[in-house]
């Protein structure tokens, strides 16, 4: 069988690298390699995403200057190549995936050196800039909009829309009701179940319809995903505090689990950070999104794709969507409206695997 190394890192991207293998394995020979995201962009980033992510469209502009791209490709090559190289001398593959676009200038120096097919995976799917986009691999991107995208970018750059690759265990588990999955999980089977993502480091900003949550009210459950976020889980479990003095709904903080896709479609919808990832883990599962948040700059277009594909809400400020959440929750059926598309969004993203398969031929 023909080696491939998938490339890729500790974040979101490691679960499409892992999609990818289980794509791939019945056909090559797979490693999927993690490399640790070097310190300062590490610290950084994860201070924007939990804190501010409306900063980082700050960020996300400067890496379209030229001399800022240059910069930036000059220090990840210096903590990435070192790694990319050793671990393609002891895999030595045919073919080189990259998930993670701050790979690519080593990737890209590398390529002729050991003579590996270079395919590059843009994991923003409509939000992407030139620094993400490799003249010299075969680039795959979401949609044929995507496509349109970086043609704008740079014209030159061979690339395919293949759809998104989602892990299949969110794609197998569309067969279980929710209410089985409710009584798995060990929470109330009949209650109107709110599933709120934080992504994998937690932001807090999800935060910002708490006063939905402590409403005495409504007769529901909030389910609180909070990623790596050790502080989130301990913010989570009092505010399930204050909700029981208050007798409010019956809320529980999820710390990071692998089980996500059974919390996904135990609910009835998604509310929470634009992520890229969960909204078509959402998709998998046939369960509405609600976005409440995105990194500025990066997930802009997500909010896009909700829109354009029509596959659940946006509304960012906190009082229209506390309004807008509290209007579904007073008539969940308002959410049966979703359903066709979510399931042309899943089949179009289901057949990523086939695509991929075809791009892998010689």
């Amino acid at each position: 069988m023909e080696k491939i190394l998938i490339a890729s890192t500790e974040w979101g991207h490691g679960s499409i690298a892992k999609s990818i293998g289980e794509t791939v394995n019945k056909h090559y020979d797979i490693e999927i390699h993690s490399i640790k995201i070097e310190k300062f962009s590490k610290v950084s980033y994860e201070f924007i995403y939990k804190f501010i992510p409306g900063f980082f469209r700050v960020v996300f502009a400067l890496t379209e200057i030229d001399i800022i791209n240059q910069l930036f490709n000059h220090h990840v090559e210096k903590s990435y190549k070192m790694a990319l190289e050793s671990e393609i001398k002891k895999v030595k593959p045919k073919i080189v995936i990259n998930t993670y676009f701050a790979f690519n200038s080593s990737l890209e120096a590398l390529k002729d050196k050991y003579g590996f097919r270079f395919i590059n995976f843009l994991a923003n799917p409509w939000t992407f800039n030139k620094i993400e986009v490799s003249r010299h691999a075969e680039n795959l991107v979401f949609d044929e909009y995507s496509l349109k995208k970086i043609k704008t970018l740079n014209p030159n750059a061979p690339a395919a829309p293949v759809g998104w690759f989602t892990e299949r265990k969110f794609y197998d588990i569309e067969e279980e009701t929710r209410k089985n999955i409710r009584k798995r999980l060990g929470i109330d089977q009949n209650k109107f179940t709110l599933c709120i993502t934080s992504g994998s480091e937690g932001t807090y900003n999800v935060l910002k319809i708490i006063n939905t949550f402590l409403n005495p009210k409504y007769n529901i459950q909030v389910l609180i995903m909070c990623g790596n976020n050790t502080q989130l889980v301990k913010t989570v479990r009092t505010l399930k505090k204050v909700s029981k003095v208050v007798q409010g709904p019956e809320i529980t903080a999820i710390p990071y689990t692998r089980n996500i896709h059974k919390f996904i479609r135990a609910s009835d919808i998604v509310v929470g950070k634009a992520g890229p990832n969960t909204i078509f883990e959402s998709v998998a599962t046939l369960t509405p999104f609600f976005a409440i948040s995105h990194v500025s700059g990066q997930e802009d277009g997500n909010l896009g794709i909700i829109k354009k594909y029509k596959i659940g809400y946006v509304e960012e400020k906190p009082a229209l969507a506390t309004r807008k959440l509290k209007e579904i929750i007073e008539n969940p059926k308002v959410l049966n409206k979703f359903q066709k598309n979510l399931k042309a969004l899943s089949n179009y993203c289901r057949e990523s695997d086939k695509k991929l398969l075809k791009v892998l031929k010689p």
